[in-house]
C-alpha cells in the first residue's frame, strides 16, 4: 500500500469513529494536566529552598513521563470501551457484525488517541523544565513559571478558537487554573512547617 494509499485510508478510518474532535479533546485535556502538574512541580521545590536544578529535572522528567504513561494507559481503556460500544450500535443499525474495515477503523482510532493523551502532557511538561537546563536555578524559576502560564494561555486560546468564543478570555481562564494552581500549592506547601 502507497503512503497516499494509506493516508486516505486514515482519512476514512478517522471520519467513521469521529477521530479528530476525539483526538483533539484528548490533546487539550493532556496538555492541560502536564503544564499544571509541572508549574506544581516547579513552585513546590522552589519553595522547598533546598533543591538543585538536577533534582527538578529529574523529578519533572519522571513526572512527565508517568503523567504520560498514566494517560496515555487510561485513554487507552476508556476509548476501548466507547469505540466497543460505538461497533455495537453499528451491529446493531446493520443488523449483524461489521467487523472488517469497521473493526480496523476502532482499532486505530483507540491507538491514536492513547498515542495523542500519552505525548500531549509530556511536551507540556518539558517545556518549562528545559528552562532549568539552559539558566541558573533562581533564573530558571520565574521564566518557567511564566511559559507554563504561557502555554496555558495558548491552549485556552485554542480552545477558544474551536468553540467560536473570545479566544483571549479562553486563554485567561486556564491561566487563571494555573495561577490558583500555583497559589494552592504556595500555601499547603510542607516548606512552610519544615
Amino acid at each position: 500500500m502507497s503512503i497516499k494509499e494509506r493516508v486516505e485510508l486514515y482519512k476514512l478510518y478517522s471520519s467513521m469513529t469521529d477521530l479528530v474532535p476525539i483526538a483533539r479533546r484528548y490533546f487539550i485535556i493532556g496538555y492541560f494536566d502536564g503544564a499544571l502538574t509541572i508549574l506544581g512541580l516547579i513552585m513546590g521545590a522552589y519553595l522547598s529552598n533546598k533543591v538543585s536544578a538536577e533534582v527538578i529535572i529529574s523529578a519533572g522528567v519522571a513526572t512527565a513521563i508517568a503523567l504520560g504513561i498514566s494517560s496515555g494507559w487510561g485513554a487507552y481503556e476508556a476509548e476501548r470501551v466507547e469505540q466497543v460500544a460505538k461497533k455495537i450500535e453499528k451491529n446493531r443499525a446493520m443488523l449483524r457484525d461489521v467487523g472488517g474495515i469497521v473493526e480496523r477503523a476502532h482499532r486505530f482510532a483507540i491507538l491514536v488517541s492513547s498515542i495523542v493523551h500519552a505525548i500531549s502532557p509530556v511536551i507540556a511538561s518539558l517545556i518549562p523544565l528545559s528552562f532549568y537546563i539552559f539558566l541558573p536555578l533562581n533564573d530558571a524559576f520565574p521564566v518557567s513559571i511564566s511559559v507554563g502560564l504561557i502555554q496555558l494561555f495558548v491552549i485556552g486560546a485554542f480552545m477558544g478558537r474551536i468553540s467560536k468564543t473570545n479566544i483571549v478570555i479562553s486563554g485567561l481562564r486556564l491561566v487563571l487554573a494555573g495561577l490558583v494552581t500555583l497559589i494552592i500549592v504556595l500555601l499547603l506547601s510542607p516548606s512552610h512547617i519544615m
